[in-house]
């Protein structure tokens, strides 16, 4: 069954406070995870204020690199005054072909309340895979089951819990 429209997963946690280390783990293990399950989910570059400057930072999955864009300049023990933030896109030529994924990791109050989203691209091949109900509730699963959260949005954009 074809979703209408998909726009992004998003899943929310609270109070699992995290030291870079653990983050900077956690957070490879994640994209090694999205990369086997789709492999068009395993190419990633730095956001950046254009298109043509974000191509030039691919995202290498090696634990310096993405220990640096959770925190230039924190050790490994330390935990995040609010989170650890970071995102990344797909490089595409085009807006409407474009997705990106974004991490709030680390935080353990409310001010700094954990989540991971998935925006999906307006149209193409990713757009219609992920329409099929089943594809997204795979991708979903994956997303639940590494991060372990309190809450996501359905279909409908409903915030949903899991405890």
């Amino acid at each position: 069954m074809k979703i209408k429209t998909i726009t992004e997963i998003v899943i929310i946690w609270t109070n699992r406070k995290q030291n870079l280390k653990e983050c900077t783990e956690s957070l490879i293990i994640f994209l090694e995870r999205l990369k086997r399950l789709d492999t068009r989910l395993g190419i990633w570059y730095e956001q950046s204020y254009s298109r043509k400057g974000g191509m030039e930072n691919r995202v290498y999955l090696e634990y310096d690199n993405i220990k640096r864009l959770l925190c230039k300049k924190c050790a490994n023990e330390e935990y995040p005054e609010f989170t650890f933030l970071t995102g990344f896109w797909n490089g595409a030529a085009t807006d409407a072909l474009s997705y990106g994924i974004n991490f709030s990791l680390g935080g353990d109050n409310p001010v700094g309340t954990n989540n991971c989203s998935l925006t999906f691209p307006w149209e193409g091949q990713i757009y219609e895979h992920y329409r099929i109900r089943e594809n997204w509730e795979k991708l979903l699963e994956l997303f639940i089951d590494h991060w372990q959260p309190d809450q996501y949005r359905d279909f409908n954009d409903n915030l949903v819990d899991l405890l």
